[in-house]
C-alpha cells in the first residue's frame, strides 16, 4: 500500500514538473510548486537551488525554499569557502549522484569554529546535494536539510532526491529548448582559456568560428571593453567576454564541452587573447546584428532616413556612436550628427528620454509640438551621449 502511495505521489511530482502548459519558462520561477510537490514524498525542512557559475565554478543566489534568503546570501559571500560540500567538491566529482552531509565529514566537527557559528543560526543540520549536469556543464546544485532534531536521511530517500533532481534537470532543458523556439535565435556563446584554447562552445558558435577566413586573427574584446565589432563576410556582430549570468539558467546546457582537437585547435587559432588579460577562463558572446533588415515600428514616426533608421535601431541596443561608425561603416562625425537629428525630431535632450519617447510614438511629426524642446547637454563635442552598455544592457 505504501509503495502504491509512493508511486502515485511520483505521478503527480512528474506531472507538475513537465507541466507544458505553463506559460512562465523561467525555471527558477517554477521551482517552488517543484520543491512543495517532493515535501509530499521526502519530508524536509527547507530546500535550495544555486546555480553555478560556468566559467568560474562558484554558487551563485538562486532559489530557497523555507530557507531565509539573507542567510543564503552571507553563505555565498562569506562561508561557501568553509562548508565541507564546497571544500570536497563530491557533488561535482560524482555529477548526478545525491551525496549525504554526514557521509562528507563529521557533522560535530563541522558545527564548530567559523562555519559553525553561520550553522548553528540556520535551520540546517542533515542535508542532502545533488549537481545534474547537461552536456558536461553543471547545471546548479540542488540540495535540501533537516533540522538538528530531526532524523538523517536514509538510502531510500538519498535515491528518491536523485530522481527528482534528475526530471527537474530534464525539464530544465526543455525549459530551455523552447525559450530558444521562442527566442527564433540560437544561442552562440564558447568558453575560452587565458591560453587561447577553446574549451565549450554551442553549435551556433562553431558555425561564427568558422565562418571566419582562415588568415586573419580576430582579436578579442578585453575586461575593461563593453564589446568589439566584428565582420564576417556580410554578418555582422557584436562580439563582448562576459561571465554567464548563471541565475538565467537558460542557455547553459546547450554549450558543449569539447575535448582538444586539430579542429578546435584551428578555430581556436582564429582568435587572439587581449594583452593584459587576467581571467582564468571566461565566456565570449556573439550578437548578430542585422539592421538593415530589422524593422522597429516605434521610429519611423519620425520620418528618418533609412541609414538614420539604422542609426537609431543600434541606439535602442545601447551601443555607442563610435560602435554605430565600426558597425555601419560610417565616420564617427556623421553618426553624431545622425544621432542629433534623432534627438531633435524625437523632441528630447537625452538618452533615457529617448528611449522612453520610441516606446511610445505615436505622433508622426513629434517635433512641430514641442519646437523648443532639443537642448544639447554641452559634453566636449554639443552630444549627449548615451551611457556606456554593460553586457546586462543588451536587448
Amino acid at each position: 500500500m505504501a509503495t502504491d502511495r509512493l508511486d502515485s505521489g511520483r505521478c503527480a511530482l512528474l506531472d507538475i514538473i513537465y507541466n507544458r502548459q505553463t506559460q512562465d519558462r523561467d525555471p527558477l520561477a517554477l521551482m517552488p510548486a517543484w520543491f512543495e510537490g517532493l515535501r509530499r514524498l521526502l519530508p524536509f525542512s527547507s530546500g535550495v537551488f544555486m546555480p553555478i557559475d560556468p566559467v568560474g565554478g562558484a554558487l551563485c543566489q538562486g532559489y530557497t525554499h523555507d530557507c531565509n534568503q539573507q542567510d543564503m546570501r552571507d553563505y555565498l559571500d562569506n562561508y561557501q569557502t568553509l562548508d565541507p560540500y564546497v571544500i570536497w567538491q563530491p557533488a561535482l566529482k560524482k555529477p548526478d549522484t545525491v551525496v549525504r552531509l554526514s557521509d562528507v565529514t563529521d557533522i560535530g566537527t563541522t558545527f564548530r569554529g567559523e562555519f559553525g557559528e553561520f550553522m548553528n543560526r540556520i535551520p540546517y543540520f542533515h542535508a542532502l546535494a545533488v549537481i545534474p549536469q547537461l552536456n558536461g556543464i553543471p547545471v546548479g546544485a540542488f540540495s535540501v536539510h533537516r533540522r538538528r532534531r530531526q532524523r538523517d536521511f536514509d538510502p531510500r530517500e538519498m535515491a528518491l532526491f536523485q530522481w527528482f533532481v534528475g526530471h527537474a534537470a530534464t525539464a530544465i532543458d526543455y525549459l530551455t529548448l523552447q525559450h530558444q523556439r521562442d527566442q527564433q535565435r540560437p544561442l552562440a556563446v564558447l568558453v575560452m582559456s587565458r591560453d587561447g584554447s577553446i574549451q565549450a562552445l554551442s553549435a551556433e558558435a562553431m558555425r561564427i568560428l568558422e565562418s571566419l577566413p582562415d588568415k586573419v586573427v580576430q582579436l578579442l574584446p578585453g575586461p575593461t571593453e563593453s564589446s568589439r565589432i566584428w565582420r564576417c563576410g556580410s554578418e555582422v556582430f557584436a562580439v563582448s567576454t562576459r561571465r554567464i549570468d548563471p541565475a538565467s539558467i537558460v542557455g547553459l546546457g546547450h554549450v558543449s564541452r569539447v575535448p582538444p582537437s586539430p579542429a578546435i585547435d584551428r578555430l581556436a587559432r582564429r582568435l587572439r587573447i587581449t594583452e593584459g588579460e587576467q581571467r582564468r577562463r571566461f565566456a565570449v558572446t556573439f550578437e548578430k546584428l542585422d539592421v538593415n533588415n530589422e524593422v522597429r515600428g516605434e521610429i519611423f514616426g519620425l520620418q528618418l532616413t533609412p541609414q538614420q533608421k539604422r542609426v537609431a535601431i543600434l541606439l535602442l541596443k545601447r551601443y555607442e556612436p563610435r560602435q554605430i561608425a565600426d558597425i555601419l561603416m560610417l565616420s564617427p562625425h556623421t553618426v553624431r550628427e545622425y544621432v542629433k537629428d534623432i534627438y531633435r525630431r524625437a523632441g528630447v535632450s537625452g538618452y533615457e528620454k529617448l528611449i522612453s519617447r520610441l516606446s511610445s510614438a505615436t505622433r508622426v511629426n513629434p517635433q512641430a509640438d514641442q519646437p523648443d524642446a532639443w537642448r544639447p547637454r554641452p559634453n566636449g563635442d554639443g552630444l549627449p551621449q548615451p551611457p556606456d552598455p554593460g553586457p546586462g544592457d543588451r536587448s
